[in-house]
C-alpha cells in the first residue's frame, strides 16, 4: 500500500519559504558557500518545499522551459571535477536552457556566462522525458564508479520521486564562444566516447506556483536552486495579472526596490502624470474612504507640475469621486502630502463647469488643530511603473496612463 502524499502546503507558506531561502543564498558568500547556520535553515526550507513538490508534472509544463539562473548550487564529493570548477568561480554567471516543450528536440543546456565583454561556454544535451521521450536513448544505469576511478562522479540510480519530474539527458556537443573571435572553439571533452558517462538526469522536486523559482537535484546528488531569469518588473506585472498572494508580492516589490532606477524619485520629473492603481496593501489605519476606493477598478492619481495632486476613483463616465490635495518634496524620496478636500464630482469633462458636492474638508486634529500632511515614500520609480508607500503604512503600485 502506497504511503500518503504529505499535505501541500498553502501558497503563503511556500512563497514565504521560496523567499527564505532566496534570502539565505543571497546573503552567501559564494554559490556554494554558507555558514553552519544557514546551512541547516536553508536545508530545513528546501526540505519542506520538496516534500510539497509544487508545480505538479514539471516536466509536462510549458513554463519549465526557458532560462533559469543558478543561484546556489550543492557541492557533494560526487560531482565532477569539471562542474565543480564552474559553479565555484562567483564571477562567472551560470544558467540553464531549457526546451522540452514544441516542434524541435527537447534540449537541456548549461551556459557559463563570463561577461558581457568575453563570451560564454555552452555545453549542450539532447533530452528525454516521461511523455517525450528521445528515440532510441537508454538512460543511464551505472554509477560510473569504475570509470577512471569515478573521474566525472559518483551517479545515483534511484528513481524519480514523482511523475513527470525528471529531465534524462545525454551531452552532444559543446563550445566555447568569445566576443573577440568570429569562430567558436570546441569544448575539449569528446561526449561521443564517454559511453554512459556523457549521461545523467535532472529530477525538478520543487517548482513554485509562478513556475519563476526550482529546486532541482542532479544525478550525483548536487542540489541546484535556479530562479527564471526574467526581470523583476515583469515578474511583478505577471504575478499582479495572476492575482498572486500578497506573500509573494511583498517579496518582489522588495526585491524591485533594491533596483529602483532613480536615484531622487520625488523630486523627478517622472513623478508626475497620471498613475492608475494596479494593486494596494492597506493598512489597518487606513481610512475606510481609502480602503474603499483602492478596490475599485478605476482609481487614479494625478500629480501636477505645479504641485497640485487628485486622487480619483472613477465610478462612471459622469460621476467621480475626489480627492483635491497639494504637495511637495520633502527629500529625496519622500513627497509631502496635503489634502484640502474630498466630494464628488459630477460631469467633469463633460462639462465646462463640473459640479463638485464636496465631503469633507480639510483634516484637523482631535483639538481642532490643522492635522499634519501626510507623505508618500517612493520606493521605485520609471518610466511606467511606481511602488510607494504612504505615512500609515499602505503600500500601493500604480502604472502610468496618459492624460485623458
Amino acid at each position: 500500500m502506497a504511503s500518503p502524499m504529505p499535505p501541500r502546503k498553502p501558497p503563503q507558506d511556500r512563497s514565504r519559504l521560496e523567499q527564505q531561502i532566496i534570502d539565505i543564498v543571497s546573503s552567501a558568500k559564494g554559490r556554494s558557500q554558507l555558514s553552519p547556520d544557514q546551512l541547516e535553515e536553508l536545508v530545513a526550507a528546501v526540505n519542506a518545499l520538496e516534500q510539497n513538490g509544487g508545480t505538479p508534472a514539471p516536466t509536462r509544463d510549458s513554463a519549465l522551459d526557458g532560462k533559469w539562473k543558478l543561484l546556489f548550487t550543492s557541492s557533494p564529493g560526487t560531482n565532477s571535477p569539471i562542474q565543480r570548477t564552474f559553479t565555484g568561480v562567483e564571477s562567472f554567471s551560470i544558467f540553464q536552457e531549457v526546451s522540452l516543450q514544441g516542434d524541435e528536440e527537447a534540449r537541456v543546456n548549461n551556459c557559463v556566462d563570463f561577461g558581457l565583454k568575453f563570451g560564454f561556454l555552452r555545453v549542450e544535451a539532447q533530452a528525454s522525458t516521461e511523455s517525450r521521450p528521445l528515440p532510441g536513448f537508454t538512460p543511464r544505469a551505472g554509477s560510473g564508479e569504475s570509470f577512471f576511478g569515478g573521474l566525472f562522479g559518483k551517479s545515483s540510480t534511484e528513481p524519480p520521486a514523482r511523475p513527470n519530474s525528471r529531465i534524462d539527458f545525454q551531452f552532444d556537443k559543446a563550445a566555447f564562444y568569445f566576443k573577440f573571435l568570429p569562430f567558436s572553439i570546441p569544448y575539449p571533452v569528446p561526449f561521443r566516447i564517454l559511453g554512459d558517462e556523457r549521461k545523467g538526469w535532472l529530477d525538478v522536486t520543487y517548482m513554485s506556483e509562478d513556475r519563476m523559482f526550482r529546486l532541482s537535484r542532479g544525478n550525483k546528488g548536487t542540489l541546484f536552486i535556479l530562479q527564471k531569469d526574467v526581470p523583476l518588473k515583469e515578474r511583478l506585472l505577471d504575478a499582479l495579472s495572476q492575482n498572486m498572494d500578497d506573500d509573494k508580492v511583498m517579496s518582489l516589490l522588495t526585491a524591485l526596490a533594491k533596483q529602483n532606477p532613480t536615484s531622487a524619485p520625488a523630486r523627478s520629473p517622472k513623478a508626475g502624470g497620471r498613475w492608475r492603481l494596479i494593486w494596494s496593501q492597506q493598512s489597518s489605519d487606513a481610512s475606510p474612504l481609502q480602503k474603499w476606493g483602492s478596490k475599485q477598478a478605476k482609481s487614479y492619481q494625478v500629480i501636477g507640475a505645479d504641485g497640485s495632486l487628485r486622487n480619483i476613483v472613477d465610478l462612471g463616465s459622469w460621476l467621480r469621486l475626489t480627492a483635491i490635495a497639494t504637495c511637495q518634496p520633502a527629500s529625496a524620496t519622500r513627497t509631502n502630502v496635503s489634502i484640502s478636500q474630498a466630494g464628488l464630482m459630477f460631469g467633469e469633462g463633460k462639462w465646462d463647469k463640473p459640479w463638485f458636492f464636496q465631503l469633507s474638508g480639510p483634516r484637523q486634529t482631535k483639538d481642532g488643530e490643522p492635522e499634519p500632511p501626510g507623505w508618500v515614500e517612493w520606493l521605485y520609480l520609471d518610466d511606467d511603473l511606481r511602488v510607494t508607500q504612504g505615512s500609515k503604512g499602505s503600500l500601493f503600485v500604480h502604472r502610468r496612463e496618459e492624460d485623458s
